[in-house]
Order: C-alpha cells, then sequence, then structure tokens
C-alpha cells in the first residue's frame, strides 16, 4: 500500500490513466448541497490563496492496454466525478487554458481507451458523462444529476465574480490524500481498507456493502460479467430498504440464527467465509432466492392457491415467515416439495397469524420459531409435524378467538384486519376474488350517530361505543360516502341492491339493528372466520415436549422445569436456576445499555418488585441489590416484560432440559 498527500493537479496528469469507478459502486450520487460545497471551498481558496484538504482518493492498481495504467476507485468517486465536471465546466468558459485543462486533466490524448476520457464512470451515468465531455449534453434524454450538477458548476462560476482563468489556478491549491492498494493477493485486501474507511456505516446501505464485499475482490473483466448476470438483476427486483429485509431473511434461513437488522453485512461476511464460497456461487445463490423472495413480496409464484394465502399474509405484514416460505420454495424447485404439501404448511401458518392477530396477541417470538422452522434436518422429513410442534405453545382457541372478535375494535386493528376479514368472508362464501384495494368497510351503525338512530335504537351511543367497532357491525361496499349515517331502514334499500353477498344478506335477514343484531351477527361471522382459519389438531404435549430451547414470550408452564441457557443475541449464558437466569439478564442488559436499564426501574410495577423489595435480594454487577424470590413463571414473565421494554424480545430466547 501506498499513501501519501498529492495535489489535485499532479494526480489527475498522469498520462495514459483511466480512473474507473467499478461496477459495484453506487451511481452519481452528490446534489446541490454538496457541489456548491465544494465550489466554495474552491473560491476561498482562491481569495486566501492557501491550501484546502479536499479528503482521501482510494483505488487499486492496475494494467491496462498499451501501457495504461487503470485506477480502480474504491473510494472517493462521487468526489472525483464532481471535480471532473468542475474542471470541464471551468474549461468551457476559459478559451485561454481549455487546450490544457483537456489535455492535460479530463483526456488521454495518445489513449484510445475509454474514448480517450480520463474518468469511466458506471453504466447508469456513462452516457450523460460522455455527451458532457463532447459538449453535446442537450442530446441526452432523461434526468441525470451529472448534467444538473455540470449546468449548477456553470451557473455557480458565473456568479461567483472570480473568472474562469483564477477558478483554474485556484484548483492548484486543492490538496487531497491518495491511497494506492495492490490487486496482488499477497497485498492489503482493498475490502478490509474499504471498510475501516466506512466503518461509521453511515453512508452505505447493506445492499452496498455485500455488493462491494463479492465483487470488489475481482478483475474488472469478472466485475462486470457477475455485476450484470446477477447484481443489476438483483438490483431491478428489490429497493435498497427490501434488499436489507431480503438479506436478513436469507441469513436467517440460511443459517437458523437471529440477525440483528444493523448487523446484517457483518452476518452475510461470517455466513460467506464459514461457507467457503466464491463471489460466483454467492451472488448466483442470492439472485435464486431474490426471486423467491419477490415472489412473496408480489404473491406471484406458480400456484394461485400459495399466492391467495401470500396475499393474506402480505395484507397482515407479516413478512416475518418468508425465510421459511423461501426454503419451501426452494425445495420446490429441488423436487423436494410438491404445491399441495407447500399449501397444507403455508395454510397452517395463515390460521396461526390471523389468529394471532384477532386475538391482539405479540408475535415477536415468531422469529424464533421461524429460525426453528428453517432447520429441516430436525424434522425428520415430517415438516407439518415439526410446524405444527413448533406452533402449538401460542395457538389462539376457538374460544379466543370468538370472545375477542365478541368484543375487539377489528375496525381499528393494524394493516386493515378489519377489512381483510370480509373480504376473506365474501370470498369463501362467493368463491370469487374481490378487489381489496377497491372494496371498502361500511359500519351499519355509522361511527357518528345522528339523532335518527338515538331515536330508533334505545343506549345507541353506548352500543356504538361497545361494539361499533367489532366484525358484526361491519360490512363491505362501495357506496361508503353516499349512504353516510343514514337511518338503517333507509341503508336497506342500498344494502339489498350491493353486488357483495355479505351486505345483500343483512337487508334480508335483520329487520332493525341494535345490540342483538350486531352480537348476533359477529358471533355468526367470528365462527365462520373460525372454520376458515382452523386451529389443526395438535396432540397434547408431554412432559417432554416443553424441553429445548423457547422464545422469551412463549405462553408455556414451567413450573417444576429448571433452566439451563439463556440466549440473549445469539450469545449463550448458562444458568442453572430461574434466579440465576434473571440475574445474568439483568447483567446483560447493563452492560449492553445502561439507558435501557434506567427505563427498566422507571416502569413503577418493574421497580417495587426487583428494587424495592428485599426478601431474598442478589446483588448485580454494577452493585445494584434485587430481589430473586419470585416463581419461576413470573420470573419468566419479568424477564419477558423487560425485554420487549428494552425492543431485544426477538433476540431472548431460553433452554429447559
Amino acid at each position: 500500500m501506498k499513501a501519501d498527500s498529492i495535489h489535485l493537479f499532479d494526480f489527475l496528469e498522469n498520462s495514459k490513466t483511466i480512473f474507473e469507478i467499478p461496477v459495484f459502486q453506487r451511481n452519481y450520487e452528490w446534489g446541490a448541497q454538496q457541489c456548491s460545497q465544494l465550489f466554495n471551498d474552491l473560491t476561498t481558496a482562491a481569495e486566501h490563496d492557501r491550501d484546502h484538504f479536499i479528503g482521501a482518493i482510494v483505488y487499486v492498481t492496475e494494467t491496462g492496454k498499451k501501457m495504461s495504467h487503470i485506477y480502480r476507485i474504491i473510494d472517493g468517486q462521487q468526489r472525483l466525478m464532481s471535480l471532473m465536471l468542475l474542471l470541464k465546466a471551468i474549461s468551457d468558459m476559459d478559451e485561454r487554458d481549455q487546450p490544457e485543462i483537456t489535455e492535460s486533466y479530463l483526456t488521454n490524448k495518445y489513449l484510445e481507451e475509454n474514448n480517450h476520457l480520463k474518468l469511466k464512470p458506471v453504466e447508469h451515468d456513462e452516457e450523460a458523462f460522455v455527451s458532457v465531455m463532447n459538449e453535446n449534453e442537450g442530446s441526452y434524454q432523461g434526468p441525470s444529476k451529472v448534467i444538473e450538477n455540470y449546468h449548477l458548476f456553470q451557473k455557480l462560476i458565473d456568479k461567483s465574480g472570480l473568472s474562469a482563468s483564477e477558478l483554474y489556478e485556484a484548483l492548484n491549491h486543492f490538496n487531497m490524500v491518495y491511497i494506492e492498494l495492490s490487486s496482488s493477493n499477497k497485498d492489503e485486501n482493498p475490502q478490509v481498507i474499504f471498510e475501516s474507511l466506512n466503518s461509521t456505516g453511515v453512508s452505505l446501505s447493506s445492499s452496498d456493502l455485500v455488493r462491494n464485499f463479492l465483487l470488489m475482490k475481482l478483475n474488472s473483466e469478472d466485475q462486470n460479467r457477475l455485476y450484470k448476470e446477477y447484481w443489476s438483476k438483483i438490483e431491478q427486483i428489490f429497493t435498497t430498504k427490501t434488499f436489507a429485509e431480503f438479506i436478513r431473511g436469507y441469513l436467517i434461513m440460511q443459517t437458523h440464527k437471529l440477525v440483528n437488522r444493523n448487523k446484517v453485512y457483518q452476518a452475510y461476511k461470517d455466513f460467506y467465509i464459514n461457507s467457503n464460497l466464491n463471489s460466483e456461487d454467492a451472488l448466483s445463490n442470492l439472485y435464486r432466492f431474490a426471486t423467491y423472495y419477490n415472489e412473496l413480496l408480489t404473491s406471484h409464484t406458480e400456484s394461485k392457491s400459495l399466492n391467495k394465502i401470500l396475499n393474506h399474509i402480505n395484507i397482515m405484514d407479516s413478512k416475518v415467515v418468508f425465510p421459511y416460505f423461501m426454503l419451501l420454495l426452494s425445495m420446490h424447485n429441488n423436487d423436494e416439495l410438491d404445491w399441495d404439501q407447500i399449501v397444507s404448511l403455508a395454510k397452517v401458518m395463515e390460521s396461526y397469524l390471523f389468529r394471532l392477530k384477532a386475538c391482539r396477541r405479540p408475535t415477536n417470538g415468531l422469529n424464533r420459531i421461524v429460525i426453528a422452522l428453517c432447520d429441516v434436518e430436525k424434522a425428520n422429513n415430517d415438516l407439518r409435524s415439526r410446524e405444527l410442534k413448533l406452533l402449538r405453545n401460542n395457538f389462539p382457541t376457538d374460544r379466543e378467538v370468538m370472545d375477542s372478535l365478541a368484543e375487539v375494535n377489528l375496525y381499528k386493528q393494524r394493516n386493515n384486519l378489519a377489512k381483510l376479514s370480509l373480504v376473506i368472508l365474501e370470498e369463501h362464501r362467493t368463491k370469487e376474488t374481490i378487489n381489496f384495494d377497491n372494496a371498502q368497510v361500511e359500519h351499519i351503525m355509522p361511527q357518528r350517530l345522528n339523532n335518527d338512530w338515538r331515536i330508533a335504537v334505545p343506549n345507541a351511543d353506548k352500543i356504538n361505543g361497545q361494539l361499533g367497532g367489532t366484525i358484526g357491525n361491519l360490512t363491505l361496499t362501495k357506496y361508503n360516502q353516499e349512504m353516510g349515517n343514514r337511518p338503517f331502514n333507509e341503508k336497506k334499500g342500498f344494502y339489498r341492491e350491493s353486488n357483495v353477498s355479505l351486505t345483500r344478506e343483512i337487508a334480508t335477514k335483520y329487520q332493525k339493528w341494535d345490540r342483538d343484531s350486531i352480537s348476533d351477527r359477529t358471533k355468526e361471522l367470528s365462527e365462520e372466520l373460525i372454520s376458515i382459519f382452523p386451529k389443526p389438531q395438535i396432540r397434547q404435549e408431554t412432559t417432554n415436549d416443553i424441553l429445548g430451547e423457547h422464545s422469551i414470550n412463549d405462553s408455556i408452564d414451567i413450573t417444576g422445569k429448571k433452566p439451563v441457557r439463556i440466549t440473549i443475541d445469539n450469545k449463550d449464558f448458562n444458568v442453572d436456576s430461574w434466579r440465576q437466569m434473571l440475574i445474568s439478564f439483568l447483567n446483560y442488559i447493563w452492560e449492553q445499555d445502561s439507558l435501557s436499564y434506567e427505563r427498566i426501574k422507571k416502569d413503577r410495577s418493574l421497580d417495587k418488585m426487583l428494587f424495592e423489595s428485599n426478601r431474598r435480594p442478589e446483588k448485580l454487577q454494577n452493585g445494584i441489590q434485587i430481589e430473586t424470590n419470585f416463581s419461576a413463571n413470573v420470573i419468566l414473565a419479568l424477564i419477558s416484560k423487560i425485554a420487549d421494554i428494552c425492543d431485544i424480545s426477538d433476540e431472548v430466547s431460553y433452554t429447559i432440559k
């Protein structure tokens, strides 16, 4: 590795040199703010006649054709592109110095490679950059930050009060640091240097980091080939945010471990190294599973039955199960499962998710279940039994669903649960697909009551407050605005003409609309939903069945059982009692995040139970004494509540043996 400070012109004037932005780098993204700041730095250097440091350029050297030198830019490409555009803008307004600028800093006169240009951008920006350098940017079609910033520099030069010649002279004050890396395998790893320069993780997304990790170590030819064959196709499938969700799900599926959202890149590196992958195999595998993930996101597989289930799961925003579903699609691709088997497994999961949401149960424990489901070797070729065993502890019963739907304001539940329930009921009856987006939820007894309703229905306001949002008072319509809060007798005329069977039957089945009508319809629709989302027959658990690992939020009775381990963020802590498990957990919270520890003490019930009682105190590592004289189930509930407060429920599990 070579590193030193150098003036900008000394760096750019090397003959037969191409500054290549590798395909794995981001597109040119600098905006007006960054370019204006660069220009302000230039005018300041001109006015004060002193050097100005503009940052570092990191590159890997490579020998090109006809004794040329290729500098593959690892870091600093945004700044380098902007400097080239600034130089071009100055040269276009400085007739005297234009030949020198063009021949010395913008082009390679004796090198035909890259159309004589010294800078080779990524493909996305190449056409716009070439048009600027050839002075025909007006012919470029479409938006481009390359052209926008070139015109911005022209305007800034014109308004600066300095001549183009003075600004050109001032550019000699721009000083920088270059770090030259060798492409030899015996020398330093460019990826390691790159990561240390971007260790804050602010500027680069996990997709940027994974892409660079897989492509940076390759030569230019392989970079271009693999980028076009795999990575560019992945980019077309996903946005940056969706890629982060995908890669996290992919890693959960592959490693059978929870992956922290903030540690996706490191987790991928560890997986890559431990699996002895090479870049091509890794990219090929990522692309294959990216297509599966996209099929899940868009509910667009080869199976219509599965697509219907996926559509419901997407509406419920339950993508946490996608690692398991990606695995199922892969197994189908490998002829290990047929569509009927996958649909059967997906249907159980759909019922579980719907019942959890109908009963307002937390779903954060699902991560641990999905991780266990992805470890198919433990299924012993019986995925259904494995799935039922893992879901059974928290699978709401028919009675629990009925009781919840009888009182829950379904209309105010997240993810359009009321509309989804009604659409599913209608589809179940008519066997026709309902356009979810076009359907509207109608309150039969309106949300805002008028005097007609108060006269017709005794205690209407009280009934509306208690039952107005329950499923019995809701239906589907396309005439919501037209009906408004009309009396029930007038609404019946609209209902009778509805193309929705759920709505039509209200007009024929009910003569009035009051508490009994709402309760009766709620019971009827709830029973129908229970039949649509059945709880499978799950054999009764025995004492041995609860042994093993459990999410901290699993609903099981641990009376008489003994823990051997608590796992937090994939770190295992051996324990020999529930008391020790509580102590180990609180010690971890204090060590990792003292602010979270303070939030625990601000919870009145926790503070009173843990920190104010002294029946059987134990000392934590920070010297604070806590009460530990609780039953096993109470300790488990305390840890679960603390994990929720600290937002780490997904990362906590315990093992009973």
